[in-house]
Protein backbone atom coordinates (compact mmCIF):
# COMPACT_ATOMS: atom_id res chain seq x y z
CA UNK A 1 0.00 0.00 0.00
CA UNK A 2 1.59 3.64 -1.02
CA UNK A 3 2.01 6.33 2.07
CA UNK A 4 -1.05 8.53 0.23
CA UNK A 5 -3.12 5.01 0.17
CA UNK A 6 -2.21 4.85 3.45
CA UNK A 7 -3.01 8.07 4.74
CA UNK A 8 -6.22 7.85 3.00
CA UNK A 9 -7.15 4.69 5.33
CA UNK A 10 -5.86 6.42 8.31
CA UNK A 11 -8.66 9.52 7.69
CA UNK A 12 -10.95 7.36 7.18
CA UNK A 13 -10.27 5.59 10.49
CA UNK A 14 -10.20 8.66 12.33
CA UNK A 15 -13.45 9.93 10.75
CA UNK A 16 -15.07 6.89 12.39
CA UNK A 17 -13.20 8.10 15.57
CA UNK A 18 -14.12 10.92 16.40
CA UNK A 19 -17.55 10.08 15.20
CA UNK A 20 -17.73 7.46 18.02
CA UNK A 21 -15.98 9.40 21.08
CA UNK A 22 -17.90 12.62 20.29
CA UNK A 23 -20.85 10.77 20.76
CA UNK A 24 -19.70 9.22 23.93
CA UNK A 25 -19.10 12.47 25.39
CA UNK A 26 -22.02 13.77 24.40
CA UNK A 27 -23.89 11.12 26.05
CA UNK A 28 -22.20 11.66 29.72
CA UNK A 29 -23.57 14.07 32.18
CA UNK A 30 -21.56 17.58 32.86
CA UNK A 31 -21.17 16.65 36.55
CA UNK A 32 -19.46 13.53 35.43
CA UNK A 33 -16.87 15.48 33.68
CA UNK A 34 -16.59 17.87 35.98
CA UNK A 35 -16.16 15.07 38.97
CA UNK A 36 -12.88 13.85 36.60
CA UNK A 37 -11.68 17.11 35.69
CA UNK A 38 -11.56 17.56 39.49
CA UNK A 39 -9.68 14.76 39.75
CA UNK A 40 -7.08 15.71 37.33
CA UNK A 41 -6.83 19.59 38.77
CA UNK A 42 -8.62 21.10 35.81
CA UNK A 43 -11.24 22.73 38.52
CA UNK A 44 -11.06 25.53 41.12
CA UNK A 45 -13.50 27.17 42.96
CA UNK A 46 -16.42 24.82 41.63
CA UNK A 47 -15.52 25.94 37.71
CA UNK A 48 -13.38 24.90 35.00
CA UNK A 49 -10.13 26.30 35.45
CA UNK A 50 -9.41 28.94 32.82
CA UNK A 51 -6.97 28.08 30.02
CA UNK A 52 -8.20 24.16 30.06
CA UNK A 53 -9.26 23.53 26.52
CA UNK A 54 -6.45 21.73 25.80
CA UNK A 55 -6.22 20.38 29.03
CA UNK A 56 -9.89 18.86 29.04
CA UNK A 57 -8.62 16.30 26.07
CA UNK A 58 -7.59 14.51 28.95
CA UNK A 59 -10.88 14.30 30.87
CA UNK A 60 -12.70 13.65 27.53
CA UNK A 61 -10.29 10.31 26.80
CA UNK A 62 -10.91 8.87 31.02
CA UNK A 63 -15.02 9.17 30.61
CA UNK A 64 -14.83 7.64 26.78
CA UNK A 65 -12.29 4.87 27.85
CA UNK A 66 -12.63 3.98 31.88
CA UNK A 67 -15.36 4.38 34.53
CA UNK A 68 -15.74 4.15 37.82
CA UNK A 69 -16.69 0.70 39.83
CA UNK A 70 -20.48 0.43 38.99
CA UNK A 71 -20.58 2.90 35.69
CA UNK A 72 -20.77 2.09 32.16
CA UNK A 73 -17.54 3.83 29.82
CA UNK A 74 -18.44 5.83 27.25
CA UNK A 75 -17.57 4.17 24.53
CA UNK A 76 -19.70 0.75 25.35
CA UNK A 77 -22.56 2.79 25.80
CA UNK A 78 -22.38 4.18 22.22
CA UNK A 79 -21.34 0.61 21.30
CA UNK A 80 -25.02 -0.68 22.36
CA UNK A 81 -26.56 2.70 21.00
CA UNK A 82 -25.00 3.07 18.00
CA UNK A 83 -24.20 -0.35 16.63
CA UNK A 84 -22.44 -0.88 13.23
CA UNK A 85 -23.02 -3.17 10.51
CA UNK A 86 -21.14 -6.24 11.79
CA UNK A 87 -18.82 -6.81 8.81
CA UNK A 88 -18.18 -3.04 8.28
CA UNK A 89 -14.90 -0.54 8.31
CA UNK A 90 -17.04 1.24 11.03
CA UNK A 91 -17.38 -1.91 13.23
CA UNK A 92 -13.81 -2.62 13.27
CA UNK A 93 -13.07 0.97 14.62
CA UNK A 94 -15.74 0.66 17.25
CA UNK A 95 -14.11 -3.02 18.51
CA UNK A 96 -10.48 -1.36 18.37
CA UNK A 97 -11.68 1.44 20.14
CA UNK A 98 -13.81 -0.90 22.96
CA UNK A 99 -9.59 -2.63 23.54
CA UNK A 100 -7.98 0.36 23.45
CA UNK A 101 -4.71 0.79 25.85
CA UNK A 102 -2.81 3.31 27.81
CA UNK A 103 0.63 3.30 27.00
CA UNK A 104 3.69 5.13 27.86
CA UNK A 105 5.65 5.28 24.54
CA UNK A 106 8.93 7.03 22.83
CA UNK A 107 9.37 7.55 19.08
CA UNK A 108 12.48 5.40 17.68
CA UNK A 109 12.45 7.60 14.54
CA UNK A 110 10.12 7.98 11.16
CA UNK A 111 8.39 4.88 10.04
CA UNK A 112 9.42 4.21 5.96
CA UNK A 113 5.96 4.14 5.09
CA UNK A 114 4.11 6.96 7.42
CA UNK A 115 4.27 7.78 11.10
CA UNK A 116 6.39 6.61 13.38
CA UNK A 117 8.45 3.50 14.68
CA UNK A 118 7.92 3.90 18.49
CA UNK A 119 8.22 1.86 21.55
CA UNK A 120 6.36 0.84 24.42
CA UNK A 121 8.67 1.77 27.72
CA UNK A 122 6.55 -0.63 30.05
CA UNK A 123 5.10 -3.27 27.42
CA UNK A 124 8.72 -3.32 26.22
CA UNK A 125 8.15 -3.97 22.86
CA UNK A 126 7.54 -1.58 19.75
CA UNK A 127 5.32 -0.87 17.28
CA UNK A 128 4.10 1.41 14.17
CA UNK A 129 2.25 3.76 15.23
CA UNK A 130 0.19 5.71 11.90
CA UNK A 131 0.04 9.64 12.88
CA UNK A 132 0.13 12.52 10.65
CA UNK A 133 0.92 14.87 13.13
CA UNK A 134 3.83 12.87 15.20
CA UNK A 135 5.21 11.99 11.37
CA UNK A 136 5.38 15.75 10.60
CA UNK A 137 6.42 16.97 14.40
CA UNK A 138 8.39 14.39 16.74
CA UNK A 139 11.93 13.26 16.75
CA UNK A 140 13.56 10.31 17.82
CA UNK A 141 13.77 9.99 21.94
CA UNK A 142 10.11 12.09 22.39
CA UNK A 143 8.26 10.56 24.74
CA UNK A 144 4.39 10.56 24.84
CA UNK A 145 1.34 9.08 26.85
CA UNK A 146 -2.29 7.88 24.94
CA UNK A 147 -4.81 5.55 24.40
CA UNK A 148 -3.97 3.44 21.33
CA UNK A 149 -5.73 1.08 19.35
CA UNK A 150 -4.80 -1.81 16.86
CA UNK A 151 -5.67 -1.50 13.21
CA UNK A 152 -4.28 -4.69 11.71
CA UNK A 153 -0.05 -4.27 11.36
CA UNK A 154 -0.05 -0.55 12.62
CA UNK A 155 -1.89 1.40 15.98
CA UNK A 156 -3.51 4.88 15.84
CA UNK A 157 -4.36 6.87 19.12
CA UNK A 158 -7.72 7.37 20.16
CA UNK A 159 -7.92 11.19 20.52
CA UNK A 160 -5.21 13.20 22.33
CA UNK A 161 -1.74 12.30 22.83
CA UNK A 162 0.25 14.26 25.42
CA UNK A 163 4.11 15.06 25.39
CA UNK A 164 6.25 13.99 28.54
CA UNK A 165 8.76 16.54 29.34
CA UNK A 166 11.59 15.30 31.42
CA UNK A 167 9.49 17.66 34.53
CA UNK A 168 6.14 15.12 33.80
CA UNK A 169 7.78 12.03 33.48
CA UNK A 170 9.52 12.47 36.76
CA UNK A 171 5.79 13.83 38.71
CA UNK A 172 3.86 10.80 37.16
CA UNK A 173 6.75 8.23 37.94
CA UNK A 174 7.05 9.03 41.62
CA UNK A 175 3.10 8.96 41.91
CA UNK A 176 2.83 5.84 39.78
CA UNK A 177 4.28 3.92 42.39
CA UNK A 178 1.32 3.91 44.35
CA UNK A 179 -0.65 1.77 42.03
CA UNK A 180 0.31 -1.60 43.28
CA UNK A 181 -0.16 -3.91 40.52
CA UNK A 182 1.61 -7.88 39.63
CA UNK A 183 2.18 -7.19 35.80
CA UNK A 184 2.88 -3.82 34.15
CA UNK A 185 0.05 -4.95 31.67
CA UNK A 186 -2.44 -5.05 35.60
CA UNK A 187 -1.03 -1.65 36.06
CA UNK A 188 -2.04 -0.16 32.50
CA UNK A 189 -5.45 -1.48 32.60
CA UNK A 190 -5.53 0.15 36.03
CA UNK A 191 -7.50 3.89 35.62
CA UNK A 192 -5.59 5.63 38.60
CA UNK A 193 -2.71 5.19 36.26
CA UNK A 194 -3.67 6.67 33.33
CA UNK A 195 -5.16 9.57 35.87
CA UNK A 196 -1.51 10.20 37.52
CA UNK A 197 0.38 10.63 34.01
CA UNK A 198 -2.55 13.37 33.22
CA UNK A 199 -3.10 14.99 36.39
CA UNK A 200 1.42 15.25 36.17
CA UNK A 201 0.41 16.76 32.74
CA UNK A 202 -2.07 19.48 33.83
CA UNK A 203 0.76 19.91 36.77
CA UNK A 204 3.76 20.24 34.32
CA UNK A 205 2.36 22.36 31.75
CA UNK A 206 2.50 19.57 29.55
CA UNK A 207 -0.80 20.76 27.01
CA UNK A 208 0.85 24.07 26.93
CA UNK A 209 1.36 24.82 22.82
CA UNK A 210 -0.68 22.08 21.67
CA UNK A 211 -3.06 23.38 19.45
CA UNK A 212 -5.89 21.29 17.82
CA UNK A 213 -7.24 21.90 14.09
CA UNK A 214 -10.57 20.88 15.51
CA UNK A 215 -11.93 19.40 17.69
CA UNK A 216 -14.31 17.21 16.14
CA UNK A 217 -11.45 15.69 13.91
CA UNK A 218 -9.85 14.26 16.78
CA UNK A 219 -12.84 12.88 18.46
CA UNK A 220 -13.04 15.71 21.38
CA UNK A 221 -15.85 18.22 21.93
CA UNK A 222 -15.20 21.74 23.16
CA UNK A 223 -14.86 21.48 27.45
CA UNK A 224 -18.56 21.52 28.71
CA UNK A 225 -19.91 24.90 30.12
CA UNK A 226 -21.42 26.19 33.49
Amino acid sequence: MSTEDLLTRYRELRGFVAEFQTAAIDSTPVAVMMEQAKRLGLVEHGALRPGSRTEMTMVFDMIVHTAKEGRTRGIDRIAKQKAPPADSTAATVMRALQTAEFAVWRVEGPHPEAGVLAHDLLRRQSFWLLDEWLSRSAKKGDRFVARLMEMGDYKISCGVIVPLNDTVFELAAADARAVKAPTAEAMLKDRRFAEIFYRAAVAGGAMRGVAFRDPEEIGQPSPPRG
